[in-house]
């Protein structure tokens, strides 16, 4: 598992970019972020996000 730490505002900004953001597939990678800072595990993550465990893990590594 990745482990990776979000400072309040790195979270308030992932939380306004996964609604306001233009690009919908951007949003979709600020939501599952989003939920990695809240500190939900991986696999609900995917689920909750609607991409696949490779998507997620490609999120959480860039």
């Amino acid at each position: 598992m990745l482990r990776l730490t979000f400072t309040p505002a790195e979270a308030d900004a992932l939380e306004h970019e996964r609604f306001h953001h233009p690009h919908p597939h951007v949003r979709r990678k600020m939501e599952a972020l989003w939920l990695k800072s809240q500190g939900l595990a991986h696999q609900d993550i995917a689920r909750l996000a609607g991409v696949s465990g490779k998507t997620l893990r490609t999120y959480l590594q860039q």
